[in-house]
């Protein structure tokens, strides 16, 4: 385990009693609620400073969505635990400039937002969606307000990042959220080196490492997993990789200590510094998610 508290770049908590969440309905893991305390009791020995919820996909439609309701929700987990300091909520940026009301209403009334994600990875047309100028217009808005944009998708869509990357403003700071989903379980390693490339050139890109065992199928091992690890940190560097755990969604493949474990050894691997450990596990989430510690 780290020597030091670190940072948790990716929180869910959810319940269904306040919001819907149809991609959760009839699984056994994941359709009922997870709170605060269900984390605390999750990181074992882990020292946690601060953490960050990332939006949990709830219901949205043509129109509207619980994007402010899920806001308020997360505010009030964050008020029985205040190390919850950032909150990454979901915003209809499909809508370009229209979407800027409701932006201006989450910068004035919720000062924890941090940035903005709007999952691509389940449309019924992601490249539609994710190329168009709307869209693209829509995420170029949060330079106007300081703010990152996480991406996610999955690994058959990584073409459709690396087109959509070079679009945005290089004043918009951008994540790539669980290393991509790479097909560790598909053996995709040279496919995952070559996105890692292209998108490393973009100074304003940065990824989060996490969430790799559910992609390396059952009985995954950390041989499985280092070849994935070693490329993020050979094309990003210790400056732009931030650790995260993806609680409770690692919960399908491992738990959040084991996850830390797998880290820790992948990185005494590599030869990595306790400094350039300190920027993965703590530094550049504060600095990338402006959380002032």
């Amino acid at each position: 385990m780290p020597a030091f508290p670190i940072i948790d770049a990716h929180l869910h908590v959810w319940d269904q009693t306040r919001l819907r969440y149809s991609a959760f309905e009839g699984s056994e893991l994941f359709g009922h609620p997870y709170h605060v305390e269900d984390y605390h009791a999750a990181c074992g020995d882990l020292e946690i400073e601060a953490m960050v919820f990332l939006e949990c996909y709830a219901d949205f439609w043509d129109g509207g969505g619980q994007y402010l309701d899920e806001i308020a929700f997360v505010e009030d987990e964050a008020r029985r635990d205040p190390r919850i300091r950032g909150i990454v909520p979901m915003a209809p940026l499909e809508w370009g400039e229209k979407a800027l009301p409701m932006l201006e209403t989450m910068r004035d009334r919720h000062p924890a937002v941090k940035g903005i994600r709007r999952i691509m990875e389940f449309d019924k047309d992601p490249r539609a969606l994710t190329l168009s100028p709307d869209f693209i217009a829509g995420v170029n808005l949060l330079e106007r307000f300081g703010w990152s944009f996480d991406i996610n998708p999955n690994y058959t869509q990584m073409d459709i990042i690396r087109e959509f990357v070079p679009r945005v403003s290089p004043g918009v700071p951008m994540i790539l959220d669980h290393c991509g989903k790479p097909g560790i379980k598909q053996g995709a390693l040279a496919q995952f080196k070559a996105d890692m490339a292209d998108l490393s050139r973009f100074p304003n890109m940065y990824v989060k490492l996490s969430d790799l065992p559910p992609y390396a199928g059952p009985g995954w091992t950390e041989a499985d997993l280092r070849p994935y690890i070693a490329a993020t940190l050979e094309h990003f560097g210790p400056e732009r990789t931030i650790y995260a755990g993806d609680y409770p969604i690692c919960l399908s493949a491992t738990t959040m200590t084991q996850w830390v474990e797998v880290l820790d050894n992948a990185f005494a691997a590599l030869g990595l510094t306790e400094g350039e450990t300190r920027m993965i596990y703590r530094d550049n989430a504060n600095r990338f998610y402006r959380l002032g510690l």
